[in-house]
């Protein structure tokens, strides 16, 4: 992070106050903090938060390596803000009580340790926090390892919060209630948390949300390279340590992550460095050097999380899937099925509903339907995953989700995007409101049998019927009734039909026959761990774009598939035919077109226009070819 004028005399004020303090050093005692004893990670954190403060940002989360010595500089920024800014309303949330204890002697004797010039004296002080001379407050609050009774107590509400191993917080929904008791709009708030990466949990969330509101926090990594004693420079022994695990190149793993390193947070690592990571290693599981070590923000989470896919397969893709290009759509759901307008928009959080790839005229496609409250009451969000299917593999195309629409509404979804996908088979859940779908599509049937839409007024009863008579619905079987009869259409899950869907999916995504390109179905899938019989998101994660997924497969695995394989429909076949096409034709390799607003209501196209724009300005558009 370079530093800007104003960066570097906010900087300047803080180390003058801190030279003056002295603090307990793991690595050499009670130490000053003067600049010769600074660590290059805590220098860089120093340098990050003072960045966002020039910015006005007042709310800071930092994912870490592991003893890197950042809870032990932001300490004094603890006793810097309760100094400077009298009156102040402070917290330091911990995960157990003896890290309570532990920061409770560390902030006092840093405190008596300064100056009476610039020392603001206690005034009283507990093992439940202190009071300053100037009126500014500290609680000490555990925020404990395991749900609680009651919550995280706290008896007022505050303007400043130092967040310390937030990774290990036990109980998600006390924490968001001990959150909202933090200001948003006191003039001299400031919140910062810190904590490694422990899998897919709370922590994560709000890493996640810090990224996506950039104007209003800010996230920022520090790895294990920042720390300069993590080297075999360093080490008593360093030399004969860097003979022996240094043998003068990187490997194939190495040389991806020093290149990521280089490239997405400005730094150069040295030989001395790597020799000290691989003797690290050699005594560490992989999973626990990953937790404590790691290279990016990404390998801390993803290769720390228990899940039941594939880490290291999903921690490829999710490098892979962050740069995939696609169009973004949010739906305007209006009181009845042709008052929908859907529009095309240019922020991800802004989107509904994600195109990597348009529908193709040859297409086949599989869509799995997941919807809100389906399996579980916790599983609150709309899916509908779209998939492009062949005799030996399936790419993802489209995926909508939202917890926003009622039950009819996202019958209307359905009905545009089958109406777009046209040669589909639709695999719902109709476990609950799944049930309601089918009802609210069959209302929409018998509405156009009886000439009660308008789109019937105008001629075109028999297009829009076609959307209902071409959608091919999944058949599941019972296997205790064989024969026609033991045949249903669409999904209902039980536990021991669950695990085998699953376990299908997580085949399929192994063997490399998921081609996936929503980074949010990657994360979900990140998230899904098995305990015992049980396969679902940990804690209050989502998986609803997952088992939407694994019901598209499901169709393509019973229904689909056979017929592909007879037909020879193999991915490099059936594309590589598709690209000599169109370089013969001029046309593009798929159809890259518009939705264009109020696509419901539009009737008049003009004949010139492209293919794929009427088709997804009117999806009741056949075409003549």
């Amino acid at each position: 992070m370079p530093r800007t004028p104003t960066t570097q005399r906010w900087e300047k004020l803080f180390r003058e106050y801190i030279s003056h303090m002295s603090i307990d050093s793991k690595e050499t005692g009670i130490t000053k903090l003067t600049e010769e004893n600074i660590y290059g990670a805590q220098n860089l954190f120093l340098s990050e938060i003072c960045e966002g403060l020039e910015r006005n940002v007042r709310d800071f989360k930092c994912l870490k390596a592991r003893q890197l010595g950042i809870t032990t500089i932001v300490l004094p920024i603890d006793i810097f803000w309760l100094s400077v800014y009298e009156g102040t309303q402070g917290c330091l949330l911990t995960d157990d009580e003896s890290n309570r204890e532990k920061f409770r002697t560390i902030l006092s004797r840093c405190i008596n340790s300064l100056p009476k010039g610039l020392r603001v004296g206690i005034k009283t002080e507990n093992r439940n926090g202190l009071v300053l001379n100037n009126g500014s407050t500290l609680d000490y609050v555990v925020a404990g390892k395991k749900k609680r009774k009651g919550g995280v107590a706290v008896s007022r509400a505050y303007n400043f919060l130092h967040a310390t191993e937030v990774s290990n917080y036990g109980d998600p929904d006390a924490i968001d209630d001990f959150l909202n008791t933090l200001a948003i709009q006191h003039p001299n708030r400031l919140y910062i948390y810190e904590s490694t990466a422990r899998g897919f949990n709370m922590w994560y969330d709000m890493v996640r949300r810090a990224k996506d509101n950039p104007i209003t926090q800010k996230f920022f990594f520090i790895g294990w390279w920042a720390k300069e004693v993590y080297s075999t420079d360093a080490m008593p022994q360093g030399k004969k340590i860097y003979k022996e695990y240094w043998d003068g190149s990187l490997t194939d793993e190495e040389k991806e992550k020093y290149a990521k390193v280089r490239d997405k947070y400005g730094v150069k690592l040295k030989s001395a460095q790597v020799a000290w990571h691989r003797f690290t290693a050699s005594s560490m599981s992989e999973t626990a050097m990953a937790q404590s070590y790691p290279w990016t923000e990404d390998e801390a989470f993803v290769a720390t999380g228990q899940s039941f896919f594939p880490l290291k397969q999903l921690s490829s893709d999710m490098q892979f899937t962050s740069e995939a290009p696609y169009r973004a759509y949010r739906y305007h759901l209006g009181a009845d099925f042709l008052a929908t307008d859907i529009e095309q928009v240019t922020r991800a959080d802004l989107a509904d509903l994600r195109v990597w790839e348009e529908p193709h005229v040859n297409g086949v496609y599989a869509i799995g339907v997941d919807p809100a409250f389906g399996r579980s009451e916790h599983k609150d969000r709309h899916a509908i995953e779209i998939w492009r299917c062949f005799a030996d593999a399936m790419v993802q195309v489209a995926e909508y989700a939202t917890d926003n629409p009622e039950t009819y509404q996202i019958a209307w979804v359905l009905a545009h995007l089958c109406g777009v996908y046209r040669n589909c088979m639709v695999n719902l859940e109709i476990t609950g409101p799944g049930g309601a779908i089918v009802q609210e599509l069959r209302h929409l049937r018998d509405l156009l049998d009886a000439g009660a839409l308008s789109a019937a007024r105008d001629g075109e009863k028999g297009v829009l019927l076609s959307i209902f008579d071409n959608v091919r619905w999944y058949l599941w079987n019972r296997p205790d009734s064989p024969g026609r009869a033991g045949y249903v259409q669409n999904w209902k899950t039980n536990s021991e039909n669950k695990t085998l869907i699953l376990n299908q999916l997580r085949d399929a995504y192994a063997t490399k026959i998921l081609r996936v390109r929503s980074m949010p179905l990657l994360e979900e899938m990140s998230k899904v761990i098995q305990d015992g019989d049980s396969i679902e998101a940990a804690g209050r994660g989502k998986d609803d774009r997952v088992f939407a997924t694994a019901l598209a497969n499901k169709a393509w695995y019973d229904w689909m598939r056979p017929g592909l394989i007879a037909n020879q429909m193999n991915y490099l076949q059936v594309t590589q035919a598709e690209m000599e096409a169109n370089e013969e034709s001029g046309r593009a390799k798929t159809l890259h077109g518009h939705i264009i607003t109020d696509f419901f209501r539009q009737r008049e196209i003009q004949r010139t226009e492209m293919e794929d724009r009427r088709m997804w300005a009117n999806p009741y558009y056949l075409g003549n070819g």
